[in-house]
Formats: C-alpha cells, structure tokens, sequence
C-alpha cells in the first residue's frame, strides 16, 4: 500500500513539475511574440515619420 501511495504522490510531483516547465514555456513564446510585435510597429514608425518628412518637404518645395 505504501509503495503504490508514493507512486501517485511521485507522479502527481511529476505532472505538477512538468505543468510548470509547460507555463514557462508558453511565457517565453509570449514574450517573444510581443517583442516581433513590437519591433515591427517600431520599423512601421519609423517609415511612417520618414514618409512623413518626404512629404513635408515636398510641401515646403511646392510651396516655393
């Protein structure tokens, strides 16, 4: 009785340990998929205000 009752208590130890392995992991994931997010909103920022200075001073050189 003792033998199977640490059996279930060690594989109980055993699913817990590798449903925090598992957290982790998806954290990780997260946390990369954010930062591709934002490194691609940064790169569509930095077109947008270069685009933006085109245009300005192909307003300023209209207007001259």
């Amino acid at each position: 009785m003792y033998l199977v009752q640490e059996l279930v208590s060690e594989r109980s130890r055993s699913r817990m340990h590798e449903a925090e392995q598992q957290r982790h992991s998806r954290r990780v994931r997260t946390l990369r998929r954010a930062r591709r997010m934002e490194h691609r909103a940064e790169r569509r920022m930095i077109a947008a205000w270069r685009r933006a200075a085109e245009l300005r001073d192909a307003v300023e050189l209209a207007e001259h």
